[in-house]
Order: C-alpha cells, then structure tokens, then sequence
C-alpha cells in the first residue's frame, strides 16, 4: 500500500466510523472470503437507504461533496473502500452468500452484496491487542505464579461456574412459574445464544410474552398450579428439605476447595501414576505376597500338627480312663461280691 492510498483511506476513517456506529440500521451478515477470513457483508439497496437517511451528515464526511447516495456508494466503490462480492461456486444458493470473493465486476447496483475494505486503526484496538498479549504471556506462566494467586483463581472459577449454574436454574424455575401464569417470562433471553456475541447476550435483561392457550393448556396449567402450592405447602411444613439442601451445597463446595488446594500443593499424587504403579512397587507388592502366602502356609501346619497332637493325647487319657473304669466295674461287680460272701460262710 502507498504513502497515497494510506492517506486517502485515513480521510474516510471518520466515514467507516460513522456507518459502523449505526451499524444497526444495516443488516450485516458475516461471510468467509475466499476461506481465509471473516468479514460482514452488507446489501447495496441497504447501504443506499441508509446513506439517503443520513445523508446530510455522511457528505461531510467526503473529501468531495456529492449530490446524492447513489453517488456517493459509486464513489466508494470506485476508490475500493466498499468492495462489490459474489459467491463462491462451491457455496450454496442462498439469500445470503456465506464463501465469497471481489466479484471483476464493481459496478454498484442495489442487488449486489459489498463489504468495507478499509481496515482503521485505533488505539482501542490497540490496548485490546496489548491485553490479549499480556494475558496470553501471564498464563503461560503460571507454574511459577504464588500459590495465593492460583488459589484465587481456582476458587472465582469455582464460584463463577456456581453462580452459571444458580442463573439458570433461577431462570427455569422464573421461566416455569410464569407459564403457569399463561406467560414466558425470560431472565436474560439471550443468554445462551452466542450470535449475539459476549455483550449481546446480556441484552435485553428480560423478555415477557404472552401465550393465547387453549382449554387442553389452562387444564394443564391448573394441574401445575395445584402441584406447585402443594409443593410449596410441603416446603413450609418440612424445612429441613431447604436447610438440607443448603448444607448438602456448602459441604459440596468446601471438598471441592480443599481438593483443589491440596492438588495446587502437590499434596495429591497425579492420577497416571495412580492408575499405572511403579516396577519397584510391584516387586515390593509381590515379595510381600510371596511372605504373607509362606507365613500363612508355615502357620497352617502349625495348627495341623497342633491338632493331631491333640488328638492323639485325647485317645491316651481314654484308654487310661477306660483301665480305671473296669477296674471298678471289677471291683463292684455283683457276682463277686457273692463268691466273697459265701467264702466266708465256709470259712465258718
């Protein structure tokens, strides 16, 4: 690009700025050109109607004055500061092209699609630039960050991540009780519509429509009104279901944050050397199986022989037993005792 050229396109920044600050007025489209990168792209009959609506402002804004729109968009287009484009072949036929390229032919006409070619340079974008590169560069260092920062850091995601998911339950159960109503009041519509971009999604705050429902609906609806204050009356009546569930969260959220310091410590051992152990800890593993199987077997006939020979001495104290045992069945035996008797007669 030439000293000269850079020095035109710098005259008509105050125009880009112009057109992009009611860039609402103008329906944009974003498109792929030529698979490199992403541009928007405008209609030539919405450029007109806009420049006709402003025009007393935007033909100040020319190094020349024009007499109308229509000259105006040709004079643009001539000098390439809006660039006429057509589709790809590949690209489907559509309303709005999605692949296109600088069309050979850049005759303005109102059916043709354009886009800006002028790239302006400010010091917004600079310091926007500036602030990716420096976020860029802090996070790659961050094993080296003070364990105070990486804790703050863990626990605002933490928190950030809670408070997501608290918005959208909060929305549903908004969402829900209004339809009982025969509404669909929305917290943040766009909030999970990413078209709208990062701001865009928190535009507008909420939404509220009206449902023109039949008699199948307000049947339904009532049934959920009826379910609703009967949970509401269970609710009252045991409030431990809220104080139960609080406490369930909290506890929830305390684990989560003594696990996250004591990983950022290195307190918790990694979860692949967990999962795969050691050469040296399986030998180890297995020589103490191999001590713990002899131990066992040493001590198993141990209480073998301990029990043979326990038997044995039970059937020695038997037999003595039994000697005894006859001895005094001897002893008293009836038989004898009459032999004895008449012995003695006898003797007599």
């Amino acid at each position: 690009m030439t000293e000269e050229r850079k020095a035109f396109e710098k005259q008509l920044y105050p125009l880009y700025n112009f057109y992009h600050k009611h860039k609402d007025a103008i329906q944009l489209k974003d498109a792929n050109f030529k698979y490199q990168k992403k541009i928007q792209i405008f209609k030539g009959e919405d450029f007109i109607k806009f420049t006709t609506t402003y025009f007393e402002d935007i033909k100040n804004l020319l190094p020349d004055k024009k007499k109308d729109a229509i000259s105006i968009a040709k004079y643009l287009n001539e000098n390439r500061i809006i660039v006429k484009i057509d589709r790809l072949p590949d690209d489907p036929k559509k309303k709005w092209p999605r692949k296109v390229f600088d069309a050979k032919d850049q005759t303005f006409t109102n059916e043709s699609f354009y886009t800006w070619n002028l790239v302006v340079k400010s010091k917004m974008n600079n310091l926007i630039m500036a602030g990716i590169l420096l976020a860029v560069f802090v996070a790659f260092l961050y094993p080296i960050w003070p364990f105070a920062f990486k804790f703050g850091v863990f626990k605002v995601t933490l928190y950030l991540l809670v408070f997501l998911v608290a918005l959208q339950v909060v929305r549903m159960v908004v969402y829900i009780i209004s339809r009982l109503m025969g509404y669909a009041f929305w917290i943040l519509p766009n909030l999970n519509n990413d078209s709208y971009g990062i701001l865009g999604s928190f535009k507008p705050l909420y939404s509220n429509y009206k449902y023109t429902d039949g008699k199948l609906e307000i049947s339904f609806r009532l049934i959920g009104i009826i379910a609703f204050i009967f949970l509401i009356y269970v609710i009252v009546q045991e409030p431990s279901y809220i104080t139960g569930f609080q406490d369930a969260s909290s506890q929830t959220i305390d684990d989560i944050l003594d696990w996250g310091k004591d990983k950022l410590e290195g307190k918790q051992e990694p979860i692949h050397k967990r999962a795969i152990p050691d050469l040296s800890e399986l030998m180890k593993q297995a020589e103490e199986d191999l001590a713990n199987h002899q131990k066992n077997n040493t001590q198993d006939g141990l209480d073998q022989q301990q029990h043979i020979d326990d038997n044995n001495h039970t059937g020695d104290l038997g037999d003595v037993n039994n000697d005894d045992n006859l001895g005094d069945v001897n002893n008293n035996h009836p038989l004898d005792n009459d032999i004895q008797q008449n012995e003695s007669q006898t003797d007599l």
